[in-house]
């Protein structure tokens, strides 16, 4: 049973270090000039940003039901709820970008000239800060959440 733990465990991990790392590549990518490959290139790794939330999700919803701690903690967890409140707001917030990169390459196929406008790639770099700042957010609460703080 503890090999089976351990797995749900390092899964939850290896996706979460994905989800990351697409995060990451993302806010750098974004501070480069925006052509037709570089709008490629974010929506491949926004690709793997939002594979890996699905998936990170699913790993995460098994560790609850089949892992050591099992619904009962989780559920009477105050920082538990934060997490998942902050995941939710990461998530509507990388719907804009994720909109403008398939925008971009869109408008890049129909016509090689496109730019797109400066306001826009501002606003684009400022959600994915905000998404990676919230992820520092959401790792606070998972450490309060598995030492038990905030458990009555």
């Amino acid at each position: 049973m503890l090999l089976h733990y351990a797995s749900l465990s390092w899964l939850h991990f290896v996706l979460a270090f994905i989800l990351v790392g697409a995060l990451a590549a993302e806010s750098f990518i974004l501070r480069l000039p925006i052509d037709s490959r570089t709008a490629r290139v974010l929506l491949r790794a926004d690709m793997f940003y939002g594979v890996s939330s699905v998936l990170l999700i699913l790993a995460g919803i098994s560790r609850v039901l089949w892992g050591e701690k099992g619904w009962a903690y989780y559920q009477a967890q105050p920082f538990f709820w934060a997490k998942m409140a902050t995941f939710a707001v990461i998530g509507i917030l990388s719907i804009a970008p994720t909109r403008a990169f398939m925008r971009w390459v869109k408008a890049y196929n129909a016509d090689a000239a496109f730019a797109p406008p400066e306001a826009e790639v501002k606003k684009v770099r400022r959600l994915v800060t905000i998404e990676v700042h919230l992820i520092a957010l959401l790792l606070l609460f998972a450490t309060l959440m598995a030492r038990g703080i905030g458990q009555s």
